[in-house]
């Protein structure tokens, strides 16, 4: 959901070894043990209806992550579906169910799913059996780094390394999605704030060999805050340490990068950003940043004011959009309007957030009809090169799943019980 100026450089202790150090002095080496590959294990067998699954073959398999609470618990589901269109069934009873709020973990390029426990740091791989049940074939666990809960947020560089960003511990730890086996940690000290969570981004830029990740600060258990500055961390993935660190204090609340075909990447400011400010909780109002292609720093030369793009009202959130747009929410005031006290996720939360397309190249931008007024908290997806967003009801019992980019407008595609949090492609 809507939810974000030291140089420090990082350097391996010893002779290539799971030691990460701060700097070169012994002392401040933190030590990062090796986890044991864990054995095979497979999950419990269920029936399974045939009209619910993969189907045969090489035939198309997509993986839906739901979630459905009372006042209590909270419950997810995990569907194999063989085609995300309009009328695919979806039977809850025929799904993977997993206690809590279980992450859907993906990259489909490498062949490589994942559930992330709902109650516990754990990362459960799983396969897609021949009959379309999923099985469950390693786990692995961050405990023994301080982990107590899952972000939905991993790092993918290679088959056989990845990186979860451990927003609360302030560290990335780093693991082999092949082996299943945690490799060590790399702290960051130097993005820290303090009262704040350091939100690294939802996605990662990759420039070579070189993950460029974006820093958003946020106080969501105390004042309600964000910080109005946006960090962006350089790492090298071949030596696991960080080249540089900046800090740009022009714009702030800002937690996915949204990639161009130009090779171009915009810094946005979310929609919890925006209802910040409206509230008086951040300085900066929202804005957009950018990273030129090929570049590994912010452009110093530009700065957008979401304002002058949205007519002045308030806006936030991006989202990838077709042919080298995005798409931004916007608050239309008269559907809805701010009255205190208030805290941001009550705004993001209104119905009122609409739809509205940029396209930063040539400043162009309009309303898009199609699609209703909801509220900001809207997840998106992308899957085979395609831009998926949600609409869910107002008490979250069904989700439908709209194909936002597509090229004849906005396409309601399949509808599901609960709460859709996750759409991956497994075969």
């Amino acid at each position: 959901m809507a939810a974000p100026i030291l140089v420090a450089l990082l350097a391996a202790c010893g002779d290539g070894s799971d030691i990460i150090c701060v700097g070169t002095s012994s002392e401040a080496c933190a030590v990062a043990p090796l986890q044991p590959a864990p054995s095979e294990t497979v999950a419990p067998e269920r029936p399974r209806d045939p009209e619910v699954g993969a189907g045969e073959g090489g035939e198309p398999a997509f993986l839906l992550g739901t979630r459905v609470w009372d006042d209590t618990t909270t419950t997810s589901y995990f569907h194999v579906v063989p085609s995300l269109e309009a009328g695919t069934g979806v039977r809850p009873d025929q799904a993977l169910e997993v206690p809590g709020a279980a992450k859907l973990y993906s990259a489909y390029d490498l062949g490589w799913f994942a559930v992330g426990s709902g109650e516990a740091p754990e990362i459960a791989r799983y396969r897609l059996g021949d009959d379309g049940r999923l099985i469950n074939d390693a786990r692995l666990s961050f405990q023994a780094y301080g982990v107590s809960d899952l972000w939905d947020t991993l790092y993918f560089v290679s088959p056989t390394k990845a990186y979860y960003p451990d927003r609360s511990g302030g560290q990335l730890i780093v693991w082999n999605p092949a082996e299943m086996r945690v490799l060590g940690s790399i702290p960051l000290p130097e993005t820290l704030r303090d009262g704040y969570l350091a939100l690294y981004g939802y996605a990662p830029i990759q420039r070579g060999s070189e993950l460029l990740i974006s820093v958003g600060w946020f106080d969501w258990d105390v004042n309600d805050a964000v910080l109005p500055e946006t960090g962006l961390l350089v790492l090298d993935t071949e030596t696991d340490s960080v080249v540089r660190f900046d800090v740009d204090t022009r714009c702030g609340g800002i937690t996915y990068p949204v990639g161009m075909p130009s090779g171009d990447t915009y810094l946005v400011s979310s929609a919890i950003a925006g209802a910040a400010h409206r509230l008086g909780r951040l300085e900066s109002a929202p804005c957009a940043l950018r990273v030129r292609a090929g570049a590994d720093s912010i452009d110093p030369e530009y700065l957008v004011a979401l304002a002058d793009v949205a007519g002045g009202q308030l806006a936030g959130e991006p989202v990838p959009g077709p042919g080298g747009s995005l798409f931004l929410r916007v608050f239309d005031e008269t559907l809805a309007s701010p009255t205190a006290p208030m805290v941001t996720w009550e705004l993001t939360g209104r119905a009122a957030w609409r739809w509205w397309q940029w396209a930063p190249a040539d400043d162009g931008a309009s309303w898009v009809e199609a699609l209703p007024p909801s509220t900001a908290d809207v997840l998106w997806f992308q899957v085979d090169g395609r831009v998926y967003g949600t609409e869910t009801t107002e008490d979250y019992s069904t989700t439908t799943l709209i194909d936002i980019g597509a090229e004849s407008g906005p396409d309601r595609l399949l509808t599901v019980p609960g709460f859709l949090h996750g759409v991956s492609r497994i075969r």
